[in-house]
């Protein structure tokens, strides 16, 4: 999702640490500029993402022919409660019920295992696989933690 980086608290942000040493701004939450039927227009972070997964939704009931009232999406393991609720609003805004947030890396081991056919039998020793997820790489590789 190309706006979590930006879900949850506001006061990560770096230009919101400075509203106490008198640079003259009110962070009550954190909006972004977006190009809007041809006008610049202010979105929360969850509209934003709220949108993407209206897109999607819709995407999929295209593609399924049936409508789509539930979902579980998958979010990065270190996203902290503020985040998560974050998520969870962004999905009311699409009209969404998400039944459960799942941890990226979790998301990918299912992905791998639920259609596996070739697993060994239970009395065989068990293969080891390693799964990695792209996502929790890159956040903890590139991104820098939020100073002033």
């Amino acid at each position: 999702m190309a706006s979590k980086s930006f879900m949850g608290d506001h006061l990560m942000i770096p230009l919101c640490k400075l509203k106490g040493s008198g640079f003259p701004m009110n962070c009550r939450r954190c909006l972004m500029e977006v190009r809007y039927l041809e006008e610049e227009r202010p979105f929360a972070i969850e509209q934003v993402t709220g949108m993407l997964l209206a897109k999607l939704k819709e995407t999929s009931e295209n593609a399924l022919k049936k409508p789509v009232a539930d979902c579980v999406i998958s979010i990065p393991s270190f996203f902290t409660d503020a985040e998560r609720r974050s998520v969870m609003a962004a999905a009311q805004v699409a009209g969404l019920n998400c039944l459960r947030l799942m941890n990226e890396t979790t998301a990918v081991a299912l992905a791998y295992g639920i259609y596996k056919q070739d697993l060994p039998p239970l009395d065989e020793k068990p293969r080891n696989i390693v799964l990695i997820s792209s996502c929790d790489i890159y956040h903890h590789t590139t991104t820098p933690p939020p100073t002033l």
